[in-house]
Parts: C-alpha cells; structure tokens; sequence
C-alpha cells in the first residue's frame, strides 16, 4: 500500500507541472506568409465638404477570395469605395485563409484645408505622447481638435496614452479634414524578448522542450496574446519555477502586445 500512494503522489505532481509549463499546444504554423500585397489604384480627392471620394484598391499574392475593410467599417467584396470625405483611411484586405494586409490612403480637400500629423511614443507607465498636426491651403486660422473635444489654435496634442485617435483640422471657411492617428509605447522587442527568455524560457518550461518554445524570435511573437494572458493573471512563469514577473515587466508585456506585437 505505500508504495501504491507513492506513485500517486508523484503522479498527480507530474501533473500538475504539465499543466502550469505545457498544456498550452504550439499553434499551428501560419500560412501567412507576407506575400499577401494591397496596392492603391487610385484615388479621387474630394471637394470640401462633399464626400464624394473614392479609393480603388488591388491585390497582389492571392487567387482566392478576398474581402475588404474601410477603417472600422463592414467588410465587403468590392475592392472599391466611395462617398468618402476628406481624411486619412485604412484599407484592410482579408483573404480566405485570414491572412491580412493593410494600405493607408488619404483623401484631399481638392478647394480647402489638407492636413498631416506626426506621432511622438508615450511610455509605457505614463501618458507621454505627442500629435503634431501641419495645415496647408484653404483659409487661415486652422483650428485642431482631438476626438470629441473642442477646438483649439494651438496645433500639438500633448499627454497622450498609448492607443487611436482622431484629429480634426478646420480653417476659417469651416473647410475640414479629419485625420487618424495612432500612439505606441517606447517598448522595445529586445525588452520582452529578454524579460520571456529569462523568466519563461527556462529549463523544463517553454525552452524548446516544451511547448509553445519561446525561446526564438517567432515563438514569442506567435504566442504574443497568451503570454499576456498568462502573465497578467500571474500564470506565467508558473509558482513551480521559483521566478516571478515584476508589475512594470508585465506591464511592458501588455504595452507591446497592445502596440501590436512587433519585433522592432
């Protein structure tokens, strides 16, 4: 009798280690390649005030079906879009095996005001960032709003949080464009990669021996958004390894994750 529950309590710790280091299984490799390619055919520029814009755009590296995305909007089979206003947009190509691409257009004000911005990273921590708009043509003064606020002579946008925003400009003739911006966070690949590689990359957990491997560059990246989850809910790296994340590295995690998980 002892040694029957010997070899169950060593079974059940064996696994229960499993479960904290391996139950998640290696996602299968993406057929998304890269060679998936949006290009812009053309464009018509708009008159101010009127949305009688189009954008016309055309595929490359695929022979299935596709549909198509306008900012947030529905998706749709037409590669062409129209009554569009001036400003900046995003089209968003999705093919069958969900691969994606993206081409970013922006529609003039053909008689008023055109506009371009610039982005300054925030920390990560902290609301830093930066949007910096440039006005040319139609009336002046141009004014500048920021998402719902009110208007502004001032033409910057400071203490800015990670995330999406939309910047209106105006000139004097009520003439407007509205542009789309995005703040990133000043996290480095180099830092999450150091931070999984120490802490999760460890003998007997996720360093190739088990998977998801994150030791290597495309491990990391692919398993992005559940090492977010792991690691925000204190899972990862598991009790059993001894190591533990602080809250400013799990912070950082969640940062690049939101910034879109790039390996910059």
């Amino acid at each position: 009798m002892k040694k029957s529950r010997l070899l169950l309590i060593v079974g059940l710790t064996y696994v229960l280690y499993l479960w904290a280091c391996s139950s998640d299984k290696e996602p299968a490799p993406s057929v998304c390649d890269g060679s998936l390619l949006l290009n812009l055919i053309s464009k018509t520029d708009a008159a101010c005030g009127l949305d009688e814009g189009v954008i016309e755009v055309g595929i490359v590296g695929n022979i299935g079906a596709v549909s198509y995305q306008l900012n947030n909007g529905a998706s749709q089979s037409s590669s062409v879009f129209t009554g569009l206003s001036a400003g900046s947009y995003t089209v968003t190509a999705t093919d069958s095996e969900g691969c994606t691409t993206t081409v970013d257009v922006t529609i003039q004000n053909q008689d008023g005001v055109n506009a371009s911005l610039t982005t300054s990273e925030t920390q990560c921590d902290a609301a830093s960032g930066d949007i910096t708009i440039s006005a040319s043509g139609g009336q002046q003064p141009y004014e500048f709003k920021l998402d719902n606020g009110a208007y502004q002579s001032a033409n910057t946008f400071t203490s800015l949080a990670q995330g999406n925003y939309e910047v209106s400009v105006r000139d004097a003739s009520g003439c407007e464009v509205v542009l789309s911006a995005e703040i990133k966070t000043d996290i480095q690949f180099s830092q999450i990669q150091s931070i999984v590689q120490t802490n999760c990359a460890v003998s007997g957990c996720h360093n190739g021996t088990q998977s998801p491997n994150l030791t290597t560059t495309a491990g990391i990246q692919s398993n992005a958004g559940r090492i977010q989850a792991r690691t925000s809910a204190g899972t990862m790296p598991p009790a059993s390894s001894g190591r533990s994340l602080t809250n400013a590295e799990i912070a950082a995690i969640a940062c690049w994750v939101n910034d879109g998980a790039q390996t910059n």
